[in-house]
């Protein structure tokens, strides 16, 4: 999975929409996401991993679009273009609004993925990010993004469990 670009827009710190164009970045091919103690960093690589499975590992799954949601914000917004192993590329917005009456009451206003053909975006008909880059969430958290203090483990898998991953 190669991401293009990222828009965010009520998550965390991310109050006002912003767009982080990757393509310098993965062009290169190796980069990092580099910054000052909560400046945004793990947001980022989360976002990924929410828009592509709606999952997080920061916030527990009670709540956790509310906990994610900027506490400014009435919206939360991503939306992640990215090519898979086949060079295909596609898009997934996720949205959730805040309930007008229940400041604490988010609730999830969309999920669509795309597929970019001929330049235009065709909706699929799931929303499984496995099926399109071919990793379960719990892979693309292995390989993709590793949280704080679990490169250990990532290491040590064992024989069945990295075989498993690889494939």
């Amino acid at each position: 999975m190669i991401p293009i670009k990222l828009t965010l827009e009520g998550i965390y710190s991310y109050q006002t929409r912003q767009t982080i164009d990757f393509t310098e970045l993965t062009n290169a091919g190796l980069f990092g996401i580099f910054g000052a103690v909560a400046s945004g960093k793990s947001t980022i690589l989360e976002a990924l991993c929410f828009a592509l499975y709606g999952e997080s590992d920061r916030m527990n799954v009670l709540n956790r679009a509310y906990n994610m949601m900027n506490l400014k914000s009435n919206r939360m917004y991503i939306e992640f273009d990215f090519q898979n192993f086949e060079n295909k590329e596609y898009r997934v917005v996720r949205e959730f609004r805040r309930n007008s009456n229940q400041f604490d009451k988010v609730l999830p206003a969309g999920t669509t993925f795309y597929e970019k053909i001929d330049d235009k975006l065709s909706p699929l008909d799931h929303t499984d990010a496995e099926k399109i880059i071919g990793l379960s969430c719990e892979n693309f958290k292995r390989t993709i993004i590793i949280p704080q203090g679990k490169f250990k483990e990532f290491i040590e898998l064992g024989g069945k469990d990295r075989t498993s991953m690889m494939k």
